[in-house]
């Protein structure tokens, strides 16, 4: 719940930052007099010099209500912006471009109230360790499972004994204590798991994980990246794996931005002789692209969680959806012909896989080596 709490700020402060980026809300009264800021003179409800806004408020009240209307407001641009977002992306990408700005959410706050609206969902679904893909074990297989997962326990209780007796010899080692909390956690999963298997008989991806964290803690795991301090340092960052994946989610929700320069380039390279494409053009288009993919992540992760099994709503969702989508944004926001915008949508959904598998792996050593 901690990184819930954590990931819920940040979509705060997410919404704070897209509440500026989309500039200040309409609406408000005229208003006479000197402006606050620069002095001069107003003539209606924003400073013409310099942009504030002619009443400033000094109450809690009004925090409150600035801190709602920027997350679910946006004065109405949000419901100009969402259903063409969705619906139509290429007329969003193409108004934006060519100016006509001022009714729709900027496309760098749409990316990111909906990137961390996408890791505040990750942080409240349940993991590796939930109850996802159980596999059920009869026999001589649970047996097994029961003694090794006993074993397991056992030794880490023994290890467990140790480091508290060290921890009360030098009771201001914090790392030492930090560890003895991250074991006392790991015993705890290791006795839900060993409980379950003996009473139901099944076994989930949690289970795999903590048998890699087991095979890692006891030196079973081989491994080889060519360097033995980063052999090193992988394997002991596995031995705990429900703690490089919480690691991971929180890198990854940071590096998000990394997306968009990393996509950039395949942009660049299919309008390379498109004269009238500006590098501009492509950032908007990643950006309410990559908006887009994320409410489609959003989704599936709903779904999923709501016990949704059937795989042709999944292939719909994460196949079908997205080439629909990119094709029409490509073919309005860039006034493409139908055989130009499909065979730019082909190249470009490779593209962004490779892209995909490029931020994930590199996601996945920072949360091994950090």
């Amino acid at each position: 719940m901690t990184s819930g709490i954590e990931e819920a700020g940040a979509m705060g402060t997410a919404a704070a930052a897209a509440s500026v980026l989309a500039g200040p809300h309409a609406g408000a009264p005229g208003a006479s007099g000197a402006c606050l800021n620069c002095n001069a003179a107003l003539q209606g409800p924003f400073c013409a010099q310099c942009g504030q806004h002619a009443h400033v408020h000094r109450s809690v009240l009004h925090a409150v209500e600035e801190f709602l209307h920027g997350i679910v407001h946006f004065d109405g641009r949000f419901w100009n912006t969402l259903p063409l977002l969705i619906f139509r992306p290429g007329r969003l990408t193409r108004d934006y471009v060519m100016g006509r700005r001022a009714r729709y959410i900027a496309p760098v706050a749409v990316f990111l109230l909906t990137i961390f609206a996408m890791f505040l969902l990750f942080a409240f679904l349940p993991g590796p360790s939930g109850d996802a893909a159980a596999v059920k074990l009869d026999g001589p297989e649970r047996a097994a499972a029961v003694a090794d997962l006993k074993e397991r326990r056992l030794a880490a209780q023994r290890e467990l004994d140790q480091m508290e007796a060290r921890l009360a010899a030098d009771p201001g080692n914090s790392q030492l204590a930090t560890d003895v909390k991250i074991l006392e956690a790991s015993i705890g999963v290791m006795s839900s798991a060993e409980e379950r298997v003996r009473r139901d008989g099944e076994a989930n991806a949690g289970d795999l994980m903590r048998a890699i964290g087991n095979a890692a803690a006891s030196g079973d795991l081989s491994l080889d990246v060519g360097d033995e301090t980063t052999n090193a340092r992988i394997r002991d960052a596995l031995s705990n794996p429900e703690f490089v994946f919480y690691k991971m989610k929180q890198k990854g929700y940071k590096l998000s931005f990394l997306l968009v320069p990393l996509s950039l380039p395949w942009l660049i390279l299919l309008f390379a002789w498109k004269r009238d494409a500006k590098v501009y053009d492509h950032v908007v288009f990643l950006l309410y692209s990559i908006s887009f993919m994320s409410l489609v992540v959003i989704l599936v992760a709903l779904l999923f969680a709501a016990g949704v099994t059937a795989a042709p709503v999944y292939g719909t969702l994460l196949v079908a959806v997205p080439l629909v989508h990119m094709f029409a944004q490509l073919k309005e926001g860039y006034a493409l012909g139908w055989f130009s915008a499909a065979w730019r949508t082909l190249a470009l959904a490779l593209a962004a896989l490779v892209t995909l598998g490029i931020y994930l792996t590199g996601i996945g050593f920072l949360g091994l080596l950090d």
